[in-house]
């Protein structure tokens, strides 16, 4: 049954992808075991519903906008891991997975005086963690949060843990964004990427850097882990309407964000 439906949601996919390097040339997963399936280089668990792939090391020391990038894309040069798994494997996976994308706002809505429009606003759904698998100084395997590699450079407060959002990216003209910028997960928000940290300044795309000491070396493999958070309660101030409208806006917000 999940490979029959890869295949469909695969077929289906491809119709709106970008051509380019790097594309899926099978989309069906591969049973490996009970608790493991893979889909190209991407491992998923039918059961816990996690999803891992390896990565590198990309960059250790300049301003960064993503954290996860395929490597075929454009955005490579600002992200701090790179993978040979695409967007597109992800999202299928995610899929096949029953992961529900969040509907929450990405970026502020303003009015004509350039005002913001209160705050982002937020169903809660989508929830989830990113997490890194790797060899420590020791020798020793580690697994901690990637946001911990990760801070703005203006506060010194790391990305950190939980903060992370399955927003879904977007179809736009036929072009699947995540496929044609190869953006996976971003620190700066974007509505193309399939994932998005939402901290404060995560709107700001001077903030964020590599943590020295944190960062093992350029090219060193890890393995980038996915797993899905359960939906969380917002604040009314904050929360979606059902069907993903927006609450009616208020006259005063103190904190748009």
């Amino acid at each position: 049954m999940l490979a029959g439906a890869a295949a469909a949601l695969g077929a289906a996919a491809i119709a709106a992808q970008d051509e380019g390097p790097g594309e899926a040339a099978d989309l069906k997963p591969l049973k490996v075991s009970e608790t493991e399936y893979k889909l190209g280089e991407l491992s998923f668990n039918p059961k816990t519903r996690e999803i891992w792939f390896p990565c590198r090391v990309n960059q250790d020391e300049v301003v960064l906008e993503y954290a996860i990038c395929d490597e075929f894309r454009g955005k490579l040069h600002e992200s701090l891991l790179s993978t040979k798994v695409t967007p597109l494997e992800i999202q299928i996976a995610m899929k096949l997975l029953r992961w529900e994308a969040s509907g929450r706002d990405v970026y502020l809505r303003y009015d004509e005086e350039g005002r913001p429009l209160g705050p982002l606003r937020d169903d809660g759904k989508g929830r989830m963690e990113i997490l890194v698998r790797h060899k420590g100084a020791d020798g020793k395997e580690v697994t901690e949060p990637l946001g911990n590699w990760v801070h703005n450079e203006r506060t010194g407060v790391p990305v950190g843990e939980r903060v992370w959002t399955y927003t879904g990216s977007k179809v736009i003209d036929g072009h699947f964004l995540a496929t044609a910028d190869g953006a996976i997960a971003a620190v700066y928000r974007y509505e193309g990427a399939l994932c998005n940290a939402f901290n404060p300044g995560s709107d700001n795309d001077e903030l964020w850097f590599p943590i020295e000491g944190k960062v093992p070396p350029l090219d060193t493999e890890v393995v980038a882990i996915f797993r899905p958070l359960p939906d969380v309660e917002v604040p009314e101030a904050r929360r979606l309407a059902p069907g993903g409208d927006p609450q009616p806006e208020k006259e005063s917000q103190k904190d748009p964000e």
